[in-house]
């Protein structure tokens, strides 16, 4: 009960905090005033190849399956929902949500759907990474870059550890088999077999056949990204570079990574406004981008997961029961990044 209220009660705490720090000292006539005078020909723009990204997303989710039977429009329907719930699930719990529903589309277990997930996951902080290597270290405070550093090193190590983990698999699951049959345990028999299925589901994040078309839609993706946040500086007469480009995009990605409340709230605005000041944009004019860059994330998803979940009234209530399940008793635990 305890460890279920803090769990509740943290992400708000946090996100609290990060609204204190975000609004602190800001003049929010001129955060209004900067959002009205936006060019909104950009701002348009940016939300079409925003939704375009997830297009792009539902391809390369097809590929991290060994084999899957759902068709693209099923595929994207679930993927557009998973991205929804999460902005209104604490916990990243619309990853389950997106595991329960892939696995009744694909007619995979929940465990297969879940290590696709956590694939992709793990793509999508590579590729951040690398970006951020490349273009930004070392750009803005150097105690913020630091940390996105630490971050993007810890995607790094923990590609090698999934590597190392694919590579001695056959010799794990031995030992584990060994181990469990000296106990004939019901509970670590079938533990072992979630976890077997959830190793072996992130074969094709690095199978040489599909390990190319991963890797491309991946720079898709995300070059499609950074596009909207070039847009983003445009229309609010910032002029970023490329590089500054580079480092918005990872602060409002690397934050969301921080477990607070739903979609983010408040870190993004506090950590993304706390990187573009320290490359000196002003503090109303750097918030009132990181709020239109989050708008733009909330309504592509919004929209369209507002009519999957419509479209899906039985699914939806198995929806809120496994969510409900889920983070009450700690049954599923959401994949990592």
């Amino acid at each position: 009960m305890k460890r279920s209220l803090l769990r509740s009660v943290i992400p708000w705490l946090i996100t609290a905090m990060a609204l204190y720090y975000a609004f602190s000292g800001v003049d929010l006539s001129m955060v209004i005033d900067h959002i009205k005078e936006a060019e909104r020909i950009p701002l348009v723009i940016a939300a079409l190849i925003t939704l375009s990204s997830y297009l792009v997303r539902t391809l390369r989710w097809q590929i991290l399956f060994l084999k899957s039977q759902m068709n693209y429009f099923t595929a994207l329907r679930v993927l557009i929902l998973g991205f929804f719930m999460n902005n209104i699930l604490p916990a990243r719990a619309g990853e389950l949500v997106r595991a329960h529903m892939g696995a009744r589309a694909s007619g995979e277990t929940r465990t297969l759907v879940l290590a696709t997930i956590a694939s992709e996951r793990l793509v999508d902080g590579l590729t951040i990474s690398l970006m951020f290597v490349i273009f930004a270290a070392g750009v803005g405070d150097p105690g913020l870059s630091h940390n996105l550093m630490y971050v993007a090193l810890a995607f790094g190590m923990v590609t090698v550890a999934v590597l190392v983990v694919l590579a001695a698999r056959e010799r794990l699951f031995a030992l584990a088999e060994r181990i469990n049959s000296r106990y004939k345990s019901r509970a670590s028999a079938y533990t072992l077999d979630r976890v077997r299925i959830f190793i072996n589901g992130l074969k094709p994040l690095f199978m040489p056949a599909k390990l190319p078309s991963v890797v491309v839609l991946s720079i898709i993706v995300w070059s499609i990204e950074l596009a909207v946040y070039f847009l983003i500086s445009r229309a609010f007469d910032a002029s970023l570079s490329i590089s500054l480009c580079v480092l918005f995009l990872v602060a409002v990605n690397f934050s969301s990574l921080i477990p607070a409340a739903p979609g983010g709230i408040g870190v993004i605005e506090a950590v993304a406004s706390a990187v573009l000041i320290s490359v000196g944009v002003p503090r109303e004019q750097a918030l009132s981008m990181a709020l239109c860059q989050h708008f733009i994330q909330y309504l592509v998803v919004g929209v369209p997961g507002l009519v999957v979940l419509s479209t899906w009234k039985k699914q939806a209530r198995s929806i809120s029961e496994l969510t409900d399940d889920a983070l009450a008793e700690n049954k599923v635990e959401p994949p990592v990044g």
